[in-house]
């Protein structure tokens, strides 16, 4: 007997660098391993965006046309060589991303259950008219917080739409800290890892303004830097003493296990978050954490219990960084408290019951 279908779809390449690549390389590699689904994937990350769609989306009284003109674009395309039918048509992405209008027009057309992974950044994208428009298409929107789905659904989402679900860590478990510190020249050095974009979003500038006020209580503390971007901050990195810091740009999968198996704090101070998935990664090494202001984040982090909330200025993330550094039983205990929290809820076991469930694979 035949595997079922399941269509990944986003404007990202799951091959790509990120958060949401992981997700779907993560995912369609378990439903496969497990023998519960057959995966294809469709990208459209190189499109162009007609001048028209961007005019008609800004008006939401020319959806309706819109939504056709995306359709007639997208659907032979998407169409060719794929009759058979899906179990699922799972998009990663929002209303924003206009392929997704084609692809529930796909899982209609092929009798497919239409899911969405919208990843919502409150305020910034995934929330606007034309996304509620698709997402109250779907079968189902994956949430991956209360806070996301409560968001949506003062936006006009339905309720009965909503699949409550968050992710398992996307790194390996390999990771030699030993390895890491020597090729760094750390030694036994304090050291506090920020993993993420290098932008203010996710308090990137904030933590090196922050970091001299850490200097000062703890001379010989190091923060490792790994992720994209943050060409703009460049001066205000190199003010930091030379020794202070080290820029890992984005790690190879082995610098970054081995820079989450190093570190003695993990922290992240963003203000916007969909979920968080490197905290998670984080507590599957044990590893206390700092998250920021972003509202999943702080849901998904217990203060006091599996890490710290700080806020985006440099004095309480130095506040924060410092109460971890000055308390070494502190961090042993909220770093065991995450990895068991992680253990027991966020395992692939967990997520894929949920994923089975909205796609119709359940039972399989």
């Amino acid at each position: 007997m035949s595997l079922p279908g399941v269509l990944i779809a986003s404007r990202i390449s799951p091959t790509a660098v990120g958060g949401l690549a992981g997700y779907q390389r993560g995912l369609g590699a378990e439903l496969e391993s497990r023998s519960l689904a057959r995966v294809e994937y469709f990208c459209d990350e190189i499109a162009a965006e007609p001048k028209l769609w961007m005019n008609l989306a800004s008006r939401p009284w020319t959806h309706g046309l819109l939504e056709k003109l995306i359709v007639r674009h997208y659907f032979r395309t998407l169409a060719l060589g794929r009759r058979q039918r899906y179990a699922a048509v799972h998009f990663v992405g929002t209303g924003w991303d206009f392929v997704g209008f084609a692809l529930h027009a796909l899982a209609r057309d092929t009798g497919a259950k239409f899911t969405i992974w919208p990843a919502v950044h409150p305020g910034q994208w995934g929330d606007d008219r034309i996304d509620l428009r698709l997402f109250n298409k779907a079968d189902a929107v994956m949430c991956q917080s209360d806070s996301e789905a409560v968001h949506l659904q003062t936006r006009g989402l339905d309720p009965a739409k909503v699949v409550r679900c968050g992710l398992p860590p996307m790194c390996g478990h390999e990771g030699n800290g030993p390895r890491l510190r020597k090729k760094l020249d750390l030694g036994h050095r304090p050291v506090v890892l920020f993993l993420g974009r290098k932008d203010e979003g996710k308090g990137y500038p904030a933590l090196l303004r922050a970091w001299p006020k850490v200097l000062a209580v703890h001379p010989q503390a190091v923060v490792l830097l790994a992720g994209p971007g943050g060409e703009e901050y460049a001066a205000a990195l190199h003010a930091l003493p030379a020794d202070s810091f080290r820029d890992l740009g984005i790690p190879q999968e082995i610098d970054k296990t081995g820079a989450l198996a190093a570190c003695d704090v993990f922290c992240l101070p963003s203000a916007h978050e969909s979920f968080g998935i490197v905290y998670v990664e984080a507590w599957s090494y044990g590893k206390p954490v700092i998250c920021g202001p972003a509202a999943a984040s702080r849901e998904l982090v217990h203060n006091g219990e599996t890490g710290l909330w700080a806020g985006q200025t440099p004095e309480s993330i130095a506040r924060t960084v410092i109460e971890f550094l000055n308390n070494p039983a502190a961090r042993q205990r909220m770093g065991q408290a995450g990895l068991q929290f992680q253990k027991a809820h966020l395992t692939w076991e967990k997520i894929l019951a949920i994923h089975q469930a909205a796609f119709g694979l359940a039972g399989r």
